[in-house]
């Protein structure tokens, strides 16, 4: 029988045809072989359910390992600090996530670590590998990482992922589908007959829901949809995105989020175009700015301090073995099925969408 050493520095027994292997425990288990490593070589890293559940199908199966390496006890013990990891603090909607977390930290006296990408993909994961030996556990906000980085990352630490899903990790987010697919109708029966939807970036989760929601929705119910390019960040990709709505413009426009609609509305007032009479605007995100402008922004609102405080107690109940890995999604990267914590969203209907004047809707489209 020879031996392999595992990720965790264990030397596991590589069974001869009939014994029983590290693999055969993650599935007996249904958990992966990370996990099973980690129940054995930290177990303070894994929670008391899954810890069971692992020793008991190896008893079952007369599973051992032979631990070859030591690590301290310091490096075992908890930080009492976990991160969130944010793309821009500046968009309100970052600063209302990491509100929420801090509250629950605040509750189980965590510290809070905030990282700032400001949008800069490239950086984050530099960022989270700068922070990761100093935090117990990470929440990542609309992160543009690949699903592979992110799953091995929660291998490493508790991971949840917030305003995106990602398969095999725990994920927070809200269904912005059923709000669109009300406002899409509301634009339907106030007489528009074609949607544009200014996009956000490509890498970005949320857009690709959202993308494909209006299209799906424009086509079920006859309506002409157009894609613009990205306009987010706004410096830099707002001025090509508006000028291609100039150049063949429709009657409604859903925008990717409320920054950009605001921004939108000042580029057709500068050019003229009165909002909501000759075109009608909503953003999504339901931020302040959207409620303080003239006329307000109609938005899809969905309560993004609860989807914090909610990531936040998912990652540190887990480390304080408070709730079982399961309550909502998991095991947190063991590649199995997780299931979202979901939140609802509305559509608000404000002053920037109005009924279709049929003399200016017969030169716009």
């Amino acid at each position: 029988m020879t031996d392999v050493a595992d990720t965790s520095g264990n030397r596991l027994s590589r069974a001869k045809p009939g014994q029983t292997t590290i693999w055969d425990v993650a599935q007996a288990a249904g958990v992966s072989i990370a996990t099973v490593s980690r129940a054995f070589s930290r177990p303070g890293k894994v929670s008391a359910a899954t810890l069971r559940r692992v020793h008991d199908a190896a008893e079952r199966l007369g599973y051992r390992t032979e631990t070859i390496t030591h690590r301290s006890r310091e490096d075992d013990e908890l930080r009492g600090l976990i991160s969130i990891v944010v793309t821009d603090l500046e968009n309100p909607i970052s600063a209302q996530y990491a509100r929420g977390v801090q509250q629950y930290c605040m509750e189980k006296n965590y510290g809070l670590m905030v990282n700032d990408t400001e949008e800069d993909p490239s950086a984050e994961l530099a960022i989270i590998k700068r922070s990761l030996n100093h935090v117990d556990g990470v929440i990542l906000d609309s992160t543009r990482m690949p699903d592979t980085a992110i799953r091995k990352l929660a291998q490493i630490k508790p991971v949840v992922v917030l305003n995106r899903v990602v398969s095999g990790v725990t994920s927070v987010t809200f269904d912005c589908a059923p709000s669109l697919r009300t406002a899409i109708g509301v634009f339907a029966k106030l007489g528009h007959r074609s949607i544009s939807y200014l996009c956000g970036p490509d890498n970005s989760w949320q857009n690709g829901v959202r993308r494909n929601t209006i299209l799906t929705t424009c086509q079920r119910l006859g309506l002409t949809c157009r894609l613009l390019p990205c306009a987010y960040p706004l410096e830099g990709n707002a001025a090509a995105a508006f000028a291609a709505f100039m150049e063949r413009p429709t009657t409604a426009v859903i925008a990717f989020n409320d920054a950009i609609a605001v921004e939108f509305i000042r580029f057709l007032e500068s050019h003229g175009v009165g909002v909501p009479q000759q075109i009608s605007v909503m953003g999504i995100d339901d931020i302040p700015m959207g409620r303080a402008i003239t006329p307000a922004l109609s938005t899809i609102s969905f309560p993004r301090r609860d989807m914090g405080h909610a990531a936040a107690k998912i990652v540190i109940d887990r480390l304080l073995h408070i709730a079982p890995n399961g309550e909502h999604g998991g095991d947190g990267g063991n590649g199995g099925d997780v299931v979202p914590l979901h939140f609802e969203s509305s559509f608000v209907q404000r002053d920037s969408i109005a009924a279709i004047n049929p003399l200016i809707a017969a030169g716009i489209g």
